[in-house]
């Protein structure tokens, strides 16, 4: 009885004191300086890139150029870094440059958000997983190149309020790599400036809202291996003078073009089986 006594007075004077737990296990200092927090992940095998302390928005500790390893030795423990964690880089508008390694496989939720002084990223092919909103505020993002598989799965989100790089308002040209598999709902929702689109090979479907509103967007060619354009995917792309259609289209969501103003011509294949209504509304 005296022992739960002590411990429950203990819990409530360690919470009056303030003191603070930490989100991070360990810190380790690059070959260059720069340190980076890390969590054990993986019963303690492997390791994900965090944030310093207990609270992301309260610090900034990621500035200019960081370089993440591929593996990271503590105590005499080599540990691979396979994840970037949830709010990593939260918030860090001092970052200019990240260095993502190839051992990494997930990159989490927020895990860039609000980093608008961060102008490009290239995220490898191991990647298969990206949580909502990693990207989303990246005022300053001009170049996007991604390749990773199985992104009709990993593109973590369902809502508007939290597509992967919603806000990215400077992003002007987008890399998709023949591994990615189809170009989910929201992805680039509001890139104003987006001008320059390619397209993997690979890619099946370009789901809802995809590139909705993306107001800079001249042209587009759609690869041989889209089936399938979905509601709203290229709404209100003001800019938008011509598209290619690929003879392996089967159906056009409704709305999918509607709004896009500046449109003067559109081919649609004999493939095509399936036009949703209002689907080229509003093309003078």
């Amino acid at each position: 009885m005296k022992k739960q006594s002590f411990t429950f007075l203990l819990t409530i004077l360690i919470s009056m004191m303030g003191v603070e737990t930490f989100a991070h296990d360990i810190e380790v200092a690059n070959a260059d300086g720069v340190t980076i927090y890390y969590t054990y992940i993986n019963n303690n095998t492997e390791l994900a890139v965090t944030y310093q302390g207990s609270y992301s928005y309260y610090y900034n500790e990621y500035t200019g150029n960081v370089v993440i390893p591929e593996s990271v030795t503590y105590n005499g423990t080599n540990y691979s870094v396979t994840s970037i964690g949830d709010y990593a880089f939260y918030e860090c508008s001092g970052l200019t440059s990240v260095t993502i390694p190839s051992s990494v496989t997930s990159i989490g939720s927020s895990a860039f958000s609000g980093c608008s002084g961060l102008t490009n990223v290239t995220i490898p092919n191991s990647v298969t997983s990206i949580g909502s909103s990693a990207f989303s505020g990246c005022s300053g993002l001009t170049v996007v190149n991604f390749n990773a598989t199985n992104c009709n799965t990993s593109f973590n989100y369902n809502l508007i309020n939290h597509p992967v790089f919603a806000g990215c308002s400077s992003l002007t040209t987008l890399n998709i790599g023949d591994n990615v598999q189809n170009i989910p709902n929201y992805t680039f929702y509001k890139c104003s400036s987006l001008t320059s689109v390619t397209i993997g090979n690979s890619v099946a479907s370009i789901e809802e809202r995809a590139f909705s509103e993306c107001s800079g967007l001249t042209s587009v060619t759609i690869p041989n291996s889209v089936i399938s354009i979905g509601f709203c995917a290229f709404e209100k792309c003001t800019g938008l003078t011509s598209i290619t259609f690929p003879n392996s289209m089967a159906s056009i969501g409704s709305s999918a073009f509607s709004g896009c103003s500046g449109l003067t011509s559109v081919t649609i294949p004999n493939s095509v089986t399936s036009i949703g209504s209002s689907a080229f509304s509003g093309c003078i």
